[in-house]
């Protein structure tokens, strides 16, 4: 295929790009680049700190890593703007507005004869496919058309909007998610006119003051506490999701609930069928539009990447792999 020598995925799963640059995972190269700060897109960081030439990422995603304690030496950090281009060791590099988390990117890297790219993680609409590239790699989290939820992202906010309103008339409401979403669904609600106090960890409410920049809004009032003692909004990670202590009505944000946009689980427990990544059907729409040269689907973080990769190849008939590289 077309420039694949120029784009793998490693069996860590760094994406690597043209030949400097490794992305959301460590490998020997110079540059380090950082889409978002999810965990799985941030492995082996600290080791990138240490021996890579430099960690790149968005603003935003630097000052995030800030607040999570990671310690990038400002000799080291690379922070880009949207659409950019910046020439290290003979490449470009360019980083491309996606729709995931707050500051997330798409990464370009051009090089002499080749252009080569990777989504990182997005959901459509609001993420502009890459186009002209040799090769694309693409996320795809849903990579089966059996995972394809059957309503839109609007249909959801507008039933979370319905349940956190009546939950509020009668006592605090606790959403849990993980770091990025949160701050999204902090934006949401005040946008469509929850005025009710937001609760949140300290750290918490750090990154919620970079996406107030990020969305341009403001999430006042926004206190660093733990506990409502009065009808508010609390956020927690989904890891404190188990712990069941909260009073009022609590709430999961999970892109794995497909049986319907809001599943009631007890009297005070719900799950909310809310995804940050694209659907199978969205991964297709945009590889369509980008119509790179070849295709690489992300195995390593993706579910049924195979799946999608056939699919690529025999629907749209671009050459498609799924496989990742062991050194």
């Amino acid at each position: 295929m077309p420039g694949l020598a120029k784009a793998a995925v490693s069996k860590s799963g760094a994406i690597l790009l043209g030949e400097n640059f490794t992305v959301d995972g460590h490998h020997p190269r110079p540059v380090r680049v950082v889409t978002h700060i999810h965990s799985d897109h941030i492995t082996g960081l600290e080791r990138s700190v240490r021996e890579c030439m430099l960690v790149v990422g968005t603003g935003y995603t630097m000052e995030l890593l800030d607040i999570m304690g990671y310690r990038i030496p400002d000799y080291k950090r690379l922070p880009l703007d949207y659409g950019k281009p910046v020439e290290i060791l003979g490449e470009r590099v360019t980083l491309v507005q996606s729709r995931h988390i707050v500051g997330s990117a798409q990464v370009e890297v051009e090089g002499r004869g080749y252009r080569v790219g990777y989504t990182g993680d997005f959901k459509m609409p609001g993420t502009p496919p890459m186009t002209g590239l040799d090769v694309l790699v693409i996320d795809a989290t849903y990579g089966s058309p059996h995972l394809q939820r059957r309503w839109t992202d609007w249909e959801v906010m507008a039933m979370l909007l319905a349940l956190v309103e009546e939950s509020l008339k009668v006592g605090p409401v606790t959403i849990y998610g993980y770091n990025g979403k949160i701050q999204e669904i902090m934006a949401e609600l005040r946008i469509r006119g929850v005025r009710e106090a937001f609760i949140a960890d300290p750290r918490t409410v750090r990154m919620a003051r970079v996406a107030e920049r990020y969305y341009g809004i403001s999430l006042e009032p926004l206190i660093a506490g733990y506990e409502a003692g009065e009808p508010a909004v609390v956020f927690r990670h989904t890891s404190e999701f188990e712990n069941r202590r909260e009073q009022g009505t609590r709430i999961l944000l999970t892109g794995w609930e497909l049986k319907a946009p809001v599943v009631k689980v007890d009297e005070k427990t719900y799950r909310v069928s809310f995804s940050d990544h694209a659907t199978f059907k969205e991964v297709i729409e945009y590889v369509e539009e980008a119509k790179p040269k070849a295709v690489i689907v992300d195995s390593v973080r993706g579910s049924h990447a195979g799946i999608t990769a056939k699919y690529i190849e025999r629907i749209l008939g671009i050459p498609s792999e799924s496989t990742v590289i062991t050194s």
